[in-house]
């Protein structure tokens, strides 16, 4: 069997450690580059090659899913599993919509990591175990069922900008026009009442569908 080189893109050194000496368990694998920001991932990508990229989604200085399409536009044949501390259907789908083949969270047992890049390896898709059972409840992630108010791409979008992002950058995350995202905007405004994007984050931390400032 070939060997297998991997890239690992986290912020924390300490986590990041923890998954080569994991990964490099393996017969054959190889963590060829460790990455802990947005810039370093773009420096790599002018050179670096791999055979599959393990990438948290929450990044210093960037956006993880923005970061998956310029990767995927560079290196189409890369494959991408995210390994991140949520498991919201909508975190899942903007993931999987972007390109990523496999998505595990955090909170998995290590074997699912090692299972998600084996199937990404052969050409697979991979969800891990607690992100099947998310998306098996009701058919409805727990932001679909906390905005009940809006259609799943109106909900995609307060997502978004509930965690700060412009809607320009909304719009270049999910692939759509600024346009568009500026009407989808304005339907949340007005489904949900609200005036600001300062009321909109108040209204998804009471929710719980951000961290409480």
């Amino acid at each position: 069997m070939p060997p297998l080189h991997i890239a690992l893109v986290d912020d924390h050194p300490i986590v990041r450690a923890g998954f080569r000496q994991l990964l490099e368990m393996e017969p054959g694998w190889k963590v060829t580059a460790e990455l802990g920001n947005a810039r370093e991932v773009a420096a790599w990508m002018l050179q670096g090659t791999c055979d599959v990229m393990v990438m948290d989604l929450s990044l210093p200085d960037g956006d993880g899913l923005v970061l998956i399409r310029h990767l995927l536009a560079q290196k189409p044949d890369l494959a991408i599993v995210v390994l991140s501390m949520h498991d919201g259907a909508l975190y899942v789908q903007d993931a999987m919509s972007a390109g990523a083949r496999g998505y595990v969270t955090k909170r998995a047992a290590p074997d699912e990591l090692v299972d998600a890049i084996r199937a990404v390896g052969r050409g697979e898709v991979y969800l891990g175990q607690d992100v099947r059972m998310h998306a098996g409840d009701t058919g409805a992630g727990p932001e679909e069922r906390l905005l009940p108010e809006l259609t799943s791409r109106e909900a995609q979008v307060f997502l978004l900008l509930a965690r700060g992002h412009s809607v320009a950058r909304v719009a270049a995350t999910i692939g759509i026009s600024n346009k568009t995202a500026y009407a989808h905007r304005a339907n949340i405004y007005s489904k949900l009442h609200l005036q600001s994007d300062y009321q909109l984050h108040e209204l998804a931390s009471r929710r719980g569908l951000i961290a409480a400032t």
